[in-house]
């Protein structure tokens, strides 16, 4: 069975065969549970993604979530925190990298606040887009806060290793 589409203004035909969308196409996503979200973890843990608190539990819990945002947006993905085919294509694909190994940029070892200077401070406006200074002042703060409210993290303005995490 074919259908038949012409343009608008009538001068092509294009034949089209119908094909049924795929059965069983996978979303995981947050407060899915079982043996498919253990799977994903465990890819996420290959990957060097941090689940250091629960593991592969088989909860696809925030820590879950945290982990597959951050493996999507290192990967240029869209970053909706569900893994779907094109996430865990990439997540079969991506090279094997223990989490002990150093992250994107590693956590300088204390909080980040208020009243700072330095490169830590230009890669945290960077990573909230804010023109970079080096100077932590009110407007990195807040744009801070804005950026926990919108990863689900304490919003205190201040970045600390969970922040810092997320971030990078």
């Amino acid at each position: 069975m074919t259908a038949s589409y012409h343009l608008l203004d009538g001068s092509d035909v294009i034949d089209v065969i119908p094909t049924p969308p795929p059965k069983n196409v996978l979303l995981i996503s947050y407060g899915d549970r079982g043996d498919e979200v253990k799977r994903i973890q465990n890819y996420l843990i290959n990957a060097g993604m941090n689940l250091q608190e629960y593991g592969a539990d088989g909860i696809f819990g925030r820590e879950t979530e945290l982990a597959v945002k951050k493996f999507q947006r290192l990967y240029g993905l869209s970053e909706d925190g569900i893994v779907g085919p094109i996430t865990l294509a990439a997540l079969k694909k991506a090279p094997k990298r223990p989490s002990s190994q150093a992250p994107v940029r590693p956590y300088p070892g204390h909080y980040v606040m208020i009243g700072d200077r330095g490169k830590d401070v230009e890669a945290i406006q960077r990573a909230v887009n804010v023109k970079p200074d080096g100077i932590f002042g009110p407007i990195t703060r807040d744009a801070v806060r804005s950026y926990q409210s919108r990863k689900g993290l304490l919003v205190d303005g201040i970045v600390g290793p969970k922040t810092w995490n997320v971030m990078f």
